[in-house]
């Protein structure tokens, strides 16, 4: 065989490894981390809680498996945000936020979590009237709330209707503020939802690498002609500025829950 040949060979076996790595990322067997490329056994990342063993990466989650990862077992009881026995039309109403009657490491709280992946976490009619009912329904069970967001903002479709939101979600936070409250910013919770009820919680906690803010990065250098500095918007940032109280781990969350809980 000419040294050729063996170069094609190992050229083959590369692409050959690269189509059956995209072929076993499809079907969801192994994932690719977003920040350190790293490759991993599906199987293990969840077992780690969905964080990168090699850079420490929280990948996003949605609503059903961070609900599964905080509480105790038989934990949750969901609660109607939607006010309608019957939804019109059989239609069920959108996921963008889920809550219930929650005990995290034995201390009840109402949990409540928005979810990134359903239309961006965006806040329009359905999730402002949800969040009102979420803080209604701590205040009727006096028990502090866990507010969990994941937003992109406002949800630009609904106009006007979307801004107004902010208003009623900050008016029903200040109406219920006896009431304990602990935000755990995850990534992303920007525009209309970090600006309104999200940063008027008594604790703010954040998950690491969580992006925070109100207007994008690429928008505000495109206004400011600026260049941004490097951790912008990012949790260890807001942190030394002191936006934030603590930053806490995914493996962490749990225990410091229960462990703020304890004091309300």
């Amino acid at each position: 065989m000419i040294p050729g040949d063996r170069v094609y060979c190992r050229r083959g076996g590369i692409y050959l490894l690269t189509e059956l790595l995209d072929l076993a990322k499809k079907d969801g067997r192994w994932s690719e981390c977003p920040s350190c490329s790293e490759i991993i056994i599906t199987t293990k990342l969840k077992e780690n809680l969905w964080v990168c063993s090699h850079c420490n990466h929280h990948f996003r989650i949605n609503a059903k498996e961070r609900i599964a990862l905080l509480c105790d077992q038989e934990g949750f009881i969901g609660l109607d945000l939607t006010g309608q026995t019957v939804h019109q039309g059989g239609v069920p109403p959108e996921d963008s936020i889920r809550a219930g009657e929650a005990t995290i490491d034995g201390q009840k709280c109402i949990l409540a979590v928005m979810d990134f992946t359903f239309k961006g976490g965006s806040m329009g009619v359905y999730l402002g009237n949800a969040v009102v009912r979420v803080f209604h329904y701590a205040q009727e069970m006096k028990v502090p709330l866990v507010f969990f967001t994941a937003s992109g903002g406002v949800r630009i479709q609904e106009g006007i209707w979307g801004l107004l939101q902010m208003i009623r979600t900050v008016h029903a936070r200040t109406a219920t503020e006896k009431i304990p409250m602990i935000t755990v910013f995850t990534d992303p919770t920007t525009g209309g939802v970090s600006a309104s009820f999200a940063s008027l919680a008594d604790i703010l906690l954040a998950e690491p690498g969580a992006r925070i803010g109100f207007a994008g990065p690429r928008v505000i250098e495109a206004t400011t002609q600026v260049t941004l500095p490097p951790g912008f918007q990012e949790a260890r940032t807001l942190l030394a500025h002191g936006f934030l109280d603590r930053i806490v781990s995914r493996h962490e969350l749990r225990s410091t829950l229960s462990s703020f809980l304890r004091w309300f």
